[in-house]
């Protein structure tokens, strides 16, 4: 990898953490177009038939730790709900698992619909605005909700590369009353562990496949992987700082906007 791509990758992370902290909807659906422009520029197509399996796998890695440098900081704040992280993380470790699997024996015309329609759910959410944090309520830490919560997690995020952040979220809120940042923390700290098996999933369900070039340890690019981490951590903390000022309905309209032109591009490419 020459310095000018690596460069771009790292400046792709920064953007794609950045994004995640401030509106919480997943730095994934920004790695995963980075990681198809860049296989794309990169081999004029070399990885056609498993690109997106690639991009998706790769996507979970980088959203690991991109999800570590946020759940940091909410951590700091005291706004992470370690029962709540538990059952979360226990049942998408499973759900993680499960979607790589079926990830792994789809084609990538599919997995290109199923990221699409998380990019018009993403989309939804932009649009309907931000919400404001209400008066502080007692959570509801019962572990079946909490494990529904983190199966469909993990299943979904594995099936798309996007982090559950966009699922967890609104669900803990609505549904389990959790005060906002608390529901950001706890899904951040989760997430961490959902994204870590959901990239091992992609690992061990791609290992041995002929497509791929040599030396790629199933569908993880790592060379692509360490700019986009360096750039996605930071990017990462300074989202979830700002999170506050930069959450604007100017900036959240037009971020909603690239995200449909993105969903049409997946659709039919």
């Amino acid at each position: 990898m020459d310095i000018l791509a690596a460069v771009l990758l790292a400046l792709g992370g920064l953007i794609a953490g950045f994004l995640a902290g401030v509106f919480g909807i997943g730095g994934g659906i920004v790695l995963v177009p980075v990681l198809l422009y860049y296989d794309y520029c990169r081999s004029a197509g070399m990885l056609s038939l498993v690109s997106m399996h690639v991009a998706m796998g790769t996507s979970l890695l980088v959203v690991m730790f991109a999800s570590g440098a946020q759940a940091w900081g909410y951590l700091r704040a005291n706004q992470v709900i370690w029962r709540g992280v538990i059952f979360v993380a226990l049942a998408g470790v499973l759900g993680a698992l499960l979607g790589s699997r079926i990830a792994a024996g789809l084609e990538g015309p599919s997995l290109r619909k199923i990221f699409g329609l998380i990019l018009l759910v993403a989309a939804a959410r932009l649009f309907s605005g931000r919400r404001k944090q209400g008066k502080e309520s007692e959570p509801d830490l019962a572990p079946l909700p909490l494990l529904a919560i983190g199966l469909l997690v993990g299943f979904v995020s594995s099936l798309s590369g996007v982090e559950g952040a966009l699922i967890a979220i609104p669900l803990m809120y609505t549904y389990l009353h959790f005060p906002l940042r608390k529901a950001f923390g706890t899904t951040s700290a989760a997430i961490v562990i959902t994204a870590a098996a959901g990239a091992a999933g992609y690992m061990i369900w791609g290992w041995g496949n002929t497509t791929l070039p040599a030396g790629m340890p199933g569908f993880i690019d790592w060379q692509a992987a360490i700019p986009l981490i360096l750039g996605a951590v930071p990017g990462g903390i300074i989202g979830t700082r700002l999170a506050g000022r930069a959450d604007t309905p100017a900036v959240r309209t037009i971020f909603a906007v690239v995200l449909l032109v993105v969903m049409l591009r997946m659709f039919f490419l």
